[in-house]
């Protein structure tokens, strides 16, 4: 399918920030177009309680659901689809390319966010709904009250991830995948005042939901260790190639960088939500979206 028409904008991505921007943008009559892979983490939450308005909480995919109503209440189309590439025609418009079809637009809002790296483990995701599994701490670091915690991670993102865990009165433990030579004192010295434990040796297996329990941990000297959640910390793959393509300008994690409109150094690509430099927050999605939208908007 190829569309002739010219778009307003074309939204690449379909989460918190795509659907944001979409409602925006339908409320000021702009021809937009939500390109979606069906990839947006909000599909994987259980239940996030740090989303404003929802004091008992909101599981991932009802809020993904509702997002998606509230697009449609304004006749923004979206469409089930991945685009493969995203070229700067000589005109200054874009053009975006999938298996479905092509489209092109003035401008474009990148909202394709990140992924977690997962630890191969068996069942993880029936670990996750269970609550066993945990990704995000400034989210649901608050539920670990008073739990044996597990972070799994190398030296430097596993180090601070435990520091940041042990704000809540758990017990915290850092399997540092053998990276723990790497800390230097002074990082010890921390891990020590905030009772941090280090693991005596690598893991060797990890088991979720076993008879009924939290997250069994075998190390690789025989030790078993038992925990009520696990976190972990192996970092995220951010879902930036689109815009680095064209010459956008990444920071070595992948997220792009943006001025303050949220516009990449590509003049007329805008990005919101996980794939851009900053706090990886659904409600910091949300006001990216705003954001780049309401410029984009005042430039047509």
């Amino acid at each position: 399918m190829t569309n002739d028409e010219l778009l307003d904008c074309l939204v690449i991505g379909g989460g918190a920030a795509g659907l944001t921007a979409a409602v925006y943008f339908g409320r000021y009559k702009r021809r937009a177009v939500v390109l979606d892979d069906g990839g947006s983490r909000l599909q994987r939450i259980p239940r996030t309680r740090n989303v404003p308005g929802f004091p008992d909480g909101i599981e991932g995919p009802e809020l993904l659901r509702r997002l998606r109503e509230h697009a449609a209440k304004y006749a923004v189309p979206a469409e089930q689809t991945r685009v493969q590439s995203l070229r700067r025609l000589d005109d200054g418009t874009f053009r975006a390319e999938s298996a479905q079809g092509t489209w092109r637009a003035r401008f474009v809002l990148l909202a394709t966010g990140a992924r977690d790296v997962e630890p191969e483990i068996d069942g993880i995701l029936q670990a996750m709904k269970a609550g066993q599994v945990r990704y995000c701490p400034i989210c649901d670091g608050f539920e670990t009250q008073h739990q044996r915690v597990a972070v799994l991670g190398r030296a430097g993102h596993g180090l601070r991830e435990s520091l940041f865990i042990a704000n809540w009165d758990n017990q915290v433990t850092w399997l540092s995948m053998a990276t723990q030579e790497e800390v230097g004192a002074p990082d010890l010295a921390r891990l020590r005042e905030a009772g941090v434990r280090i693991a005596d040796s690598p893991p060797h297996r990890i088991d979720c939901g076993v008879d009924g329990a939290g997250v069994r941990v075998e190390l690789q000297n025989g030790q078993v260790l038992e925990f009520d959640t696990l976190y972990p910390a192996l970092g995220l793959v951010t879902a930036c190639e689109l815009a680095t393509a064209l010459g956008a300008r990444a920071r070595d994690n992948g997220q792009l960088e943006v001025d303050s409109h949220q516009q990449t150094t590509v003049d007329g690509l805008y990005v919101a939500g996980d794939v851009a430099v900053d706090l990886n927050q659904i409600s910091v999605a949300t006001g990216h979206a705003a954001i780049a939208s309401t410029a984009i908007h005042n430039r047509l």
